[in-house]
């Protein structure tokens, strides 16, 4: 008997049981298929086991495990053999801690900066995206661990983000939102891939038949495990027929709602068959190594070796940097003590050890003073600090300041609601400023914020977020120890109103349009000549580079790099083309191809950088797939904004266009939808869909819901700005889920919102 069959013979109510979890992390088990419960893990940038009462936000306690550089920052090396070996340390942990299956990595596109969740994406660009994760998925299943890439897909918000509709282009979707996707599951081969909460035209991702079931599984081949966000799962029997295999976590009434809509045929039981016949070959494939220790050590120094192959030195003025052991140096900022070495929500790590910028330069060869805390990290005028902080400052010749963004502004389920830096840390650089010092500058956080402050340091380095080992990492760059080749993954723009969707990306709650299409950060700042203060793949070095013999081949680019410095030190060679779009006005040009080399002072290397798959295609509307052909302009620079080599391909035949191009005024326009209604429930009453948001409560009449409402609003007055931004917008299903409720449990509370308090509260309390 093979194994359709032997599920086959299962009952309905067996099978149903086995499409949800039996716990926060595990799946369920069966032995009559052997099918085996395998265990999962948050984990984009370490593992997060909770050894007490499990919680989605972050707030429950974790297992120690090491706390690798996030994603925006490894991101900065532009090296995906660098997060491949991440991706198997990783992967080692999660064997040794009996993880099967890392939820991670993230590779969700950085549409705007002021998204809270950044930290743990990689690039507001799809190809660097997609050659990133699918080096963290290759790394992470070296072993046999399973690697779960999300959230896909369009996940580029976090206010109201279960709810939101993304109204986008099916041009924008491919090339932009699942190109990424694309490469890391053809590419990478993960196991799993992770739905997002949102909706993408009005479809949940989670029931979506498009983009599960015709674009991940139809075109891309992909025949692993699909499964749920936390609580992701709005209509169980569409997600089923979607072909998701796994919600997540455990819910008590969704088995009953597959049965049912089996028995009422809404749902033919072929697709339940499909997902447990999925879950049965996924649980055979993950078979992680026997690993009994863990060099603890060891992967705390790969950590810091990752970080410092992905610190970006922004600015440096007549070679401010590297700090010599002359001159007196004083520490400033509350990050140089404290350090933001993570973000915050599901993928908070318990790290195993942590350094920090304070420790490793009273260790160095610097001629420190001193070290003075600067600022109240929460924001706030504190003159006793900023008074400290001068008094140190004028023992000195060099002030090494410490500036970034506090936990609460860059987290899980909220976004930032400015690109500033806090006003307090802005005023404590004014005033050293004044003092005529050299001052060197240290940035930690987990994105783009506005740099204009700039002009008051001679030099500028972007830590990000670098892990457990980051402040180390920052003091060798500092003192010339190692070189710093990082390069930016995402576009620093002058101000907040240059972000291409700036006016409509907080306009509406519960939609969100995607006008600016495929013009997102570098592709609009560059094509439509929008300055910036710093680009896409920038990056300086201690020592200098030059570039000769470029040519373009029928297979790739070639180019001679020569380190011309003093100094070994890396940097990245990386190709752009522009496609011929002939119903555009302005055709962007994107990073196709990317190439990082370490040379010696001196010495000279050849670099090739292949074309591939994704080099000259683009999405054709009319016919509705992929396209190639006509003359490409191939460029190879040091940055998007700065070409060293210009050169012509073509390909097959040109596309043909009958009609006036569009401008980008007429493309945005065309890509608005109508102004969206304030969401209100019919009639005051709660339906059966559970869809419900907690906000809606207060228009029922049932005392239940006006009591629920209550507490909702009491938490978004809340200091916890997690609490505060998310409470609103949870769905119904959301909060019954984890109440444990049973299918009948569920329908009571409905009861009880819509003022059949008794009928309910029996529903609820004797489950009949």
């Amino acid at each position: 008997m093979n194994d359709r069959q032997r599920i086959e013979k299962l009952s309905i109510e067996q099978k149903a049981k086995l499409l949800t979890g039996t716990g926060f992390w595990k799946s369920a088990e069966c032995d009559d298929i052997g099918l085996e419960a395998f265990t999962m893990s948050d984990g984009p940038h370490g593992l997060r086991v909770q050894d007490k009462m499990p919680n989605h936000l972050g707030i429950g306690t974790s297992c120690p495990s090491t706390c690798f550089p996030t994603a925006v920052i490894m991101a900065c090396s532009w090296d995906e053999e660098l997060g491949e070996e991440l991706g198997c340390y990783l992967g080692a942990e999660a064997a040794y801690m009996g993880v099967s299956m890392v939820l991670g990595p993230g590779l969700n596109i950085k549409r705007s900066p002021k998204c809270g969740r950044n930290f743990e994406y990689f690039s507001e660009d799809a190809y660097l995206s997609g050659k990133l994760a699918a080096a963290y998925v290759r790394g992470i299943q070296a072993n046999g661990t399973a690697s779960c890439i999300k959230h896909f897909a369009v996940n580029s918000r976090e206010r109201a983000r279960m709810v939101y509709d993304c109204r986008v282009d099916e041009q924008t979707l491919r090339e932009t939102y699942l190109t990424g996707f694309e490469i890391a599951v053809k590419e990478g081969r993960p196991a799993a891939v992770m739905t997002a909460y949102n909706k993408v035209n009005g479809e949940y991702c989670n029931s979506s038949r498009n983009l599960v079931g015709d674009i991940l599984r139809g075109e891309w081949g992909f025949d692993g495990l699909v499964v749920s966000d936390w609580g992701g799962t709005y209509d169980k029997a569409a997600a089923v027929e979607a072909g998701v295999d796994l919600e997540m976590p455990k819910c008590s009434f969704s088995a009953e709602e597959v049965v049912r809509a089996v028995k009422e045929g809404r749902l033919d039981e072929k697709f339940v068959n499909e997902s447990v016949e999925r879950q049965l070959n996924f649980s055979r494939r993950v078979r992680a190594a026997d690993i009994k220790d863990v060099d603890w050590i060891a992967h705390s120094r790969f950590a810091r070796r990752c970080a410092e192959n992905s610190l970006v030195l922004l600015k440096n003025d007549d070679n401010a940097l590297p700090l010599n052991t002359t001159e007196r140096v004083a520490l400033i900022g509350d990050f140089a003590r404290n350090p933001r070495y993570q973000g915050a929500g599901s993928s908070l790590v318990n790290p195993t050890f942590l350094d920090n910028i304070l420790g490793a330069m009273q260790n160095s060869s610097l001629n420190f003073v001193g070290f003075a805390k600067g600022f109240e990290r929460r924001g706030g005028r504190n003159r006793r600090l900023l008074n400290g902080a001068l008094k140190l400052a004028r023992e000195a010749d060099t002030l090494v300041v410490c500036l970034g963004l506090g936990e609460g502004m860059e987290l899980e389920s909220c976004d930032r609601t400015t690109i500033d830096l806090p006003r307090n840390q802005i005023e404590l650089l004014l005033a050293l400023a004044e003092l005529g010092k050299k001052i060197v500058v240290v940035l930690s956080c987990g994105g783009v914020v506005d740099t204009n402050w700039d002009r008051y340091c001679s030099a500028l380095i972007h830590a990000h977020l670098a892990g457990q080992s980051g402040g180390g990492a920052v003091v060798k760059a500092l003192t010339g120890e190692i070189n710093p080749s990082g390069r930016l993954a995402e576009s620093f723009p002058l101000k907040e109103e240059d972000v291409p969707c700036h006016e409509i990306y907080n306009k509406y709650p519960y939609k969100m349009d995607f006008a600016e299409g495929i013009y997102v950060g570098y592709k609009y700042y560059n094509t439509f000549g929008i300055p910036v203060k710093y680009p896409f793949g920038y990056g300086l070095s201690y020592t200098t580079f030059a570039y000769s013999d470029a040519c373009i081949t029928d297979d790739g680019a070639r180019v001679t790099v020569t380190n011309t410095g003093e100094r070994d030190g890396a940097t990245v060679v990386q190709m752009y083309i522009r496609a011929p779009r002939p119903e555009l006005k302005d055709s962007p040009a994107e990073l196709k191809g990317f190439k990082k080399v370490f040379l010696a002072a001196g010495e000279s290397a050849q670099v090739f950088i292949p074309f591939d798959d994704y080099s000259f295609r683009t999405w054709d509307i009319p016919s509705a797939g992929w396209r190639e052909g006509g003359e490409y302009a191939v460029y190879l620079g040091e940055n998007s904004a700065n070409f060293f080599f210009e050169g012509r391909v073509s390909r097959g035949t040109a596309p043909a266009f009958d009609g006036q191009p569009q401008t980008y005024e007429q493309y945005f326009e065309s890509r608005i939808s109508p102004v969206q209604p304030k969401r209100k429930l019919k009639k005051g009453e709660l339906t059966a869909d559970f869809m419900t948001e907690i906000y809606d409560l207060k228009y029922c009449k049932g005392f239940v819901a006006r009591l629920f409402a209550l507490i909702s609003r009491i938490y978004s007055r809340s200091k916890d700005e997690l609490l505060a931004n998310s409470m609103n917008h949870l769905p119904i299903r959301f909060i019954l889920l984890f109440l444990n409720y049973r299918e009948i449990q569920a329908q009571g509370f409905i009861e009880a919102c819509n003022g059949h308090f008794f009928k309910g509260i029996k529903k609820i309390l004797f489950k009949k």
